[in-house]
């Protein structure tokens, strides 16, 4: 299944062939995408800030810097350094709400039946969406 990814560390966008989820456990929905928004706003932020220097991501988001602090003080410098650039290599989804139709309803759910079509909001989608049964 594809899925457009974007790597942080580089900015670099990617269409890449990733695995289908599974209905597994209860109170989930798995939804075929028909439609997906890749939005100008939200997406145009992602795309800005994962092209910026390590110093302007950490101008722009202070939030995850005063993360990376607390971690440093909790575990150490070196400790917070891996997790922050681990977390920058990770490929983050893309994509901001998608419409589709349920392809398979996990225990318990009821509400919704295979065949039925529905619109989600969140981010990071692609051809297969698992969506926890919390929406409606």
């Amino acid at each position: 299944m594809k899925q457009i990814i974007q790597n942080y560390k580089t900015g670099e966008l990617q269409l890449a062939e990733v695995p289908a989820p599974i209905c597994a456990g209860p109170g989930r929905v798995l939804v075929r995408t028909a439609t997906s928004l890749v939005s100008v706003g939200t997406e145009k932020y992602m795309l800005e800030l994962a092209r910026k220097s390590l110093l302007g991501k950490a101008l722009a988001r202070a939030d995850l810097v005063r993360q990376v602090i607390a971690k440093a003080q909790a575990e150490g410098i070196l400790e917070a350094w891996r997790q922050a650039m681990g977390r920058l290599d990770t490929p983050v989804p893309l994509g901001y709400s998608l419409a589709g139709v349920v392809i398979d309803v996990g225990p318990g759910v009821q509400s919704f039946a295979v065949g039925d079509r529905v619109a989600c909001a969140g981010s990071g989608y692609a051809e297969i969406m698992y969506i926890p049964k919390t929406w409606r």
